[in-house]
């Protein structure tokens, strides 16, 4: 990218900053995924974070991160918001079941 495309971009040119969404759009995470904020799995959680799933349980047995569970003992429930709080550093408020 040109200093002149940069210049655009930080004046507010459209053309430039249109240019600019295409060249990241690779880089970041898919729309539809970002609004729909349903419950992902342990292995789907991990992918999201970047992490493996044993990261995760341990995460969930030290009440770093909040999740849900249907039975104690039972599969782990992850919503995207919790995970990104936890990447954040962010402790949940209220004690994980």
């Amino acid at each position: 990218m040109s200093g002149q495309a940069i210049a655009a971009i930080i004046a507010g040119d459209e053309n430039g900053l249109r240019q600019l969404a295409e060249l990241l759009a690779p880089y970041l995470p898919n729309r539809q995924d970002a609004e729909s904020d349903g419950w992902l799995c342990t292995r789907e959680a991990a992918e999201y974070a970047g992490t493996s799933p044993h990261a995760l349980h341990k995460a969930m047995a030290a009440r770093e991160i909040e999740f849900e569970q249907e039975v104690r003992g039972g599969r782990a429930w992850f919503r995207r918001e919790y995970i990104d709080a936890w990447r954040r550093g962010e402790r949940p408020s209220r004690r994980a079941a």
